[in-house]
């Protein structure tokens, strides 16, 4: 391996564990929407800050495909 190549595995490691970091923010953010009473403050909130982790590790690991695939290339 090149060091361009190790360096490039280190970024999509650490970016992968970003992801997974925001998918653990998503499922607590769901569970507090699910514990709030449906149509007040508190369960919009939680459901909208879910939705933005969910947004923020779908786009995240599409760009870690992405780097993936220029690796491979």
């Amino acid at each position: 391996m090149t060091g361009g190549t190790v360096e490039r595995s280190a970024a999509i490691s650490e970016l992968l564990g970003a992801a997974d970091a925001f998918a653990e923010r998503a499922l607590a953010q769901e569970a507090r929407r699910d514990r709030a009473r449906p149509g007040t403050a508190a369960h919009h909130q939680h459901a909208h800050s879910a939705t933005l982790w969910r947004v923020a590790e779908q786009t995240l690991r599409a760009r870690i495909s992405e780097l993936e695939l220029m690796s491979t290339t």
